[in-house]
């Protein structure tokens, strides 16, 4: 069913309905909630400007909303990508701009809201990639939007900006100093 409906959203154009494909396709992506002790580390680094998205917005669909944590209010959303047989080919420290047409309810009109995420998947991973996105509730434009209002294979627009990828490992120098911020940490 859900590949049926990729296919209808141009995601999958060319994907023949076979069950074994089917098969395939699904045991691509990793099953939540996993425990992390059981996944294997993996060093998948990919050079800038490889990333299936362009700097121009592209929509996929939302395939899964996993509930994450206690409280309800952090969520894991697994997203298609445009080209499902390849990894997303994010590079290390990039991330995505995500795209959606929301009501201000202060101005009265539909406006575009842009966010940038940081995918939390691994470039091992074939034919989606994860957010993990705290839920602000009416504090929220976006969060809100995509962690509860956003039915699941329904479309949200991303893009990606290469001139936003910082410096790559393997770094040159031995030691490096690492300053953790921003939400959540």
């Amino acid at each position: 069913m859900l590949v049926r409906l990729l296919s209808r959203q141009r995601v999958l154009p060319n994907f023949q309905h076979t069950s074994s494909n089917i098969k395939s396709f699904f045991s691509t992506m990793t099953d939540y909630p996993m425990i992390l002790s059981e996944r294997p580390a993996v060093c998948s680094l990919v050079p800038p400007g490889e990333c299936q998205f362009t700097p121009t917005f592209q929509s996929v669909p939302l395939l899964d909303r996993i509930p994450c944590g206690t409280g309800g209010t952090s969520f894991i959303l697994r997203f298609g990508l445009p080209d499902a047989t390849k990894s997303m080919g994010l590079s290390t420290c990039a991330c995505v701009l995500a795209k959606a047409e929301l009501m201000d309810t202060n101005k009265g009109e539909v406006v575009d809201v842009i966010r940038p995420y940081t995918p939390i998947s691994a470039n091992n991973q074939v034919g989606c990639f994860d957010l993990l996105i705290k839920d602000y509730g009416e504090n929220g434009f976006m969060s809100k939007y995509l962690c509860e209002d956003l039915a699941v294979g329904g479309t949200v627009d991303f893009k990606h900006i290469d001139f936003n990828v910082k410096i790559q490992a393997p770094f040159k120098h031995k030691k490096i100093g690492i300053i953790a911020g921003g939400e959540s940490i």
